[in-house]
């Protein structure tokens, strides 16, 4: 071997252990557009059912000046429901990924033992 020959190999590089299926991506976005959407959506028919029935009142406080009364209201209702509908899509995710998602455990895993505490002998 001469002075300025390589002695070792290029490493080729490892493939990641789990991946996630692209499919999860388009579903995430699909759901970051959706979501905003439903939950205005939402807010606006509240609106108009709560205007023929009162459900609940709302406080003058929160009547906003100009072209749309009912900003303040319909900003709040919006988050609202962004967070509700994110919590139930992400229940659904849950439920279809360990549905369907890979096991806890691999192969080469041991299985897990059931602890019961310390044990004192007297």
């Amino acid at each position: 071997m001469t002075k300025y020959q390589q002695y070792w190999q290029e490493r080729k590089p490892r493939p990641p252990k789990h991946q996630v299926h692209p499919i999860w991506a388009g579903i995430g976005i699909i759901l970051i557009i959706l979501t905003p959407i439903l939950a205005y959506a939402s807010t606006l028919v509240v609106l108009m059912e709560n205007a023929r029935r009162r459900w609940f009142a709302i406080p003058p406080d929160m009547i906003a000046p100009g072209a749309d009364p009912y900003l303040y209201v319909k900003i709040i209702l919006t988050v609202f429901f962004i967070i509700v509908f994110s919590a139930i899509f992400m229940f659904i995710t849950f439920v279809l990924y360990s549905l369907f998602g890979p096991s806890r455990y691999g192969p080469l895993d041991v299985e897990p033992t059931s602890y019961r505490g310390p044990r004192y002998r007297r």
